[in-house]
């Protein structure tokens, strides 16, 4: 069976998805879960020490996939290999991604079209904050520039609520965040999404229409979560997890849990899981790339 299983997380919504399931998980053994919290170089460091444990199936990284699927385009110096380090087990939730604007813009502008034309107009305010550099939301927004051939600064912030709050503040005129994030500020009028990055509308904003709706058939982006053990870890350890996880992922009280934190299900076995990973690391390479943007740290 399963042993005790650090969860080395990268912050945010993938640590309360990890102690989420660790209140549920039963002990084996009688050994406790426990939940390590690895904050370090924007969630590098979770992977890392994943790479660093022993093969031994008794630690599970939870993270968001930017961390294995955008940064080894990102940083020259990254200290492990998606594709030979981590193996993919089961995904928890995803959430989409969209663009949103704040009192700096006019009411007005009420679509993706007529905030190009915004921004046309006012070039000094086309401008978009994110959560930080190097993320989904990032080239997003770079791709948007690129695609519509507009000058759009990209100024980082230090996490997304933050970024959030400085557009509803008045002081930036977009964000490019997640869904999770602009959710509770929608009624208030001081936030509004023009777009969504997802492949169809998400069912939370019926309302709110697609980037390929907008003309912008590239721009397809949601965040999800997972669950990731060492490459190499046995197979019946690894299917130990998969017995243990299962059972909680489709419970009522899972779905509950996500519908609170304006997170979608997402459900798919271990190699369908491990091949959207494979598929999703090569789409953001030409991405990354055609944004100019790297980092050394």
């Amino acid at each position: 069976g399963v042993q005790t299983c650090a969860l080395p997380i990268s912050g945010g919504t993938a640590d309360v998805l990890a102690r989420a399931l660790q209140s549920r998980l039963p002990t084996h053994g009688g050994e406790p879960t426990i939940v390590e919290n690895k904050p370090g170089a924007g969630g590098r460091l979770a992977v890392t020490e994943l790479k660093n444990a022993p093969a031994d199936g008794r630690s599970l990284l939870v993270t968001a996939d930017p961390i294995l699927t955008i940064y080894p385009h990102v940083f020259r110096r990254l200290g492990y290999d998606t594709l030979a380090d981590v193996q993919p087990l089961l995904p928890l939730a995803s959430e989409p991604v969209g663009l949103a604007v704040g009192p700096m813009v006019p009411a007005a502008v009420r679509t993706l079209a007529d905030f190009l034309a915004w921004c046309r107009a006012n070039p000094k305010n086309a401008v978009y904050t994110t959560a930080a550099a190097g993320t989904t939301m990032h080239f997003v927004g770079s791709q948007l520039a690129h695609a519509a051939k507009l000058d759009l600064l990209h100024v980082p912030h230090r996490g997304g609520a933050a970024a959030v709050q400085d557009v509803m503040g008045g002081q930036m005129a977009s964000t490019v965040t997640s869904m999770s994030l602009a959710m509770p500020h929608l009624a208030s009028g001081r936030l509004r999404v023009l777009a969504i990055a997802s492949a169809q509308r998400a069912r939370r904003l019926p309302e709110v229409p697609t980037f390929a709706e907008g003309g912008f058939p590239a721009i397809v982006a949601d965040v999800y979560y997972g669950t990731y053990l060492r490459s190499g870890t046995p197979a019946a350890a690894a299917t130990a997890w998969q017995q243990a996880l299962l059972p909680l992922l489709q419970s009522p009280e899972w779905s509950a849990q996500l519908e609170r934190l304006s997170l979608d299900p997402m459900a798919l076995a271990p190699a369908a899981f491990a091949q959207r990973v494979r598929n999703d690391l090569a789409h953001w390479g030409p991405i990354v790339q055609a944004s100019g943007y790297s980092a050394d740290d």
